[in-house]
């Protein structure tokens, strides 16, 4: 049986981020001004509530951001300043709008839009 691949065009958004990086909006209670949520997971359930179709993020062994540090994992170290990609991927569209919703939390990321092709077989 011979099948064929059908695919069609998405986005996906990529959000580079400290883990460390937390939320600093809407009001807050008195646990979250104890324990605020880091942005990463505050863009991941966002995402699930838009109905973004699929949204993960990756740690990084070394990286470095704006400030040129480069910074390596270490068991024993602080990690909390190693790069992380949030991934989001969807219609464009839809993922212009969660960047628009979310700008705040999104400012002064490097954020990066690719289009790539969602394949599945007929």
């Amino acid at each position: 049986m011979v099948k064929k691949v059908k695919h069609h065009s998405l986005g996906k958004l990529e959000i580079y981020i400290a883990p460390a990086h937390k939320v600093q909006h809407g009001t807050k209670s008195f646990f979250r001004k104890l324990f605020p949520k880091s942005t990463y997971m505050y863009l991941i359930q966002e995402a699930k509530k838009e109905g973004i179709i699929n949204a993960s993020a990756h740690s990084t062994h070394t990286s470095f951001t704006t400030d040129g540090k480069i910074i390596s994992f270490s068991v024993e170290g602080d990690n909390s300043k190693l790069a992380m990609c949030v991934e989001l991927v969807d219609k464009r569209e839809k993922l212009e709008a969660f960047f628009l919703k979310h700008q705040d939390s999104l400012r002064e990321k490097v954020v990066i839009f690719k289009e790539v092709e969602f394949w599945d077989v007929e």
